[in-house]
């Protein structure tokens, strides 16, 4: 593993990791009366000027692919934060994370990986760790609820998204972010409007940003910061390497809830992080995928700052 692969995993590594407090700062918008779509709208929107920062110290362009490809990212982080709102969680982290499987399996039809023992290990890894995680709670009785479709149409969304930057040539990964963010208001509002929020009535986010700044201050820190350093490791690591990484996420979300929240962590738990860090090491230490970046400009390989 090159030094620079290895920066980039660690980047990622401590992105998902910290998704995982993303409990945190969707309770705190909950305490100032947001609810549902407008949670999700409300933090994209506070990731945009972060990304807008960025671009201004950046050179480089994008991509049709590219734009289309941050544009689902974008709905992905939307339909899967709003998800929870329609299930249970442990449903939507279940539903959502067969984004290894399906991004395994656009490597293999569209990037020309060779199929391997390894590949169906990894996954079957994933699977247990979150079975083991959920306590065999979740069952696929009654799959149909909003939910659970939003949940697997966010993980279907995020790898194909992070499928398409990671193959263009041409996606400066601040404008990646910035056209990722657009792509999580505009979801947001969508889906707002067809679950009848917009018909409740709009929240006034200007008396909200006078009156509660530090909320949407934290938002925009530690949103932008994820996203900023997610959308990095969506350009330059593989589909499926990049989604084992992210599952990362469920430990670091089980572990904060049993810190903070005095939630159980017990043996099931123990296992799962077990299973979940096996699926990683195999897909990103012990079997690389082989699918190799696109030649870009120089200018995209500086490190992000």
């Amino acid at each position: 593993m090159t030094t620079t692969r290895s920066t980039d995993i660690a980047i990622v590594v401590f992105c998902a990791a910290m998704w995982g407090l993303w409990w945190y700062p969707v309770q705190q918008f909950e305490n100032v009366g947001l609810a549902g779509p407008w949670i999700g709208l409300a933090m994209c929107a506070c990731t945009l000027p972060v990304g807008l920062a960025w671009i201004s110290m950046r050179s480089g362009g994008i991509s049709p692919r590219g734009v289309l490809g941050a544009l689902l990212i974008g709905a992905c982080f939307m339909l899967y934060a709003v998800s929870v709102s329609y299930t249970d969680f442990i449903r939507a982290v279940l539903f959502f994370y067969f984004a290894p499987a399906w991004s395994t399996l656009i490597e293999l039809i569209f990037f020309g990986r060779r199929r391997s023992a390894q590949c169906l290990i990894s996954i079957a890894c994933s699977f247990i760790g979150i079975l083991l995680i959920s306590r065999g709670e979740v069952s696929f009785d009654g799959l149909g609820a909003i939910g659970d479709w939003m949940a697997l149409a966010a993980g279907m969304s995020w790898s194909i998204g992070a499928s398409l930057v990671f193959s263009s040539r041409e996606a400066e990964v601040s404008r990646v972010m910035v056209i990722a963010s657009l792509g999580g208001v505009g979801s947001a509002l969508i889906i707002a409007v067809a679950d009848g929020s917009v018909a409740a009535g709009v929240p006034d986010f200007p008396d909200l940003m006078i009156t509660v700044p530090w909320v949407f201050a934290l938002a925009a820190v530690y949103v932008g910061t994820m996203m900023a350093g997610t959308m990095w490791g969506a350009y330059r690591l593989p589909p499926a390497v990049m989604s084992y990484l992210l599952s990362i996420e469920i430990l670091g979300g089980v572990l904060s809830a049993a810190l903070i929240l005095g939630e159980r962590y017990g043996w099931f738990e123990f296992g799962g992080t077990v299973f979940i860090i096996g699926a990683v090491l195999i897909e990103v230490v012990f079997a690389p995928s082989g699918v190799e970046k696109p030649v870009s400009a120089p200018a995209k390989t500086v490190p992000p700052g």
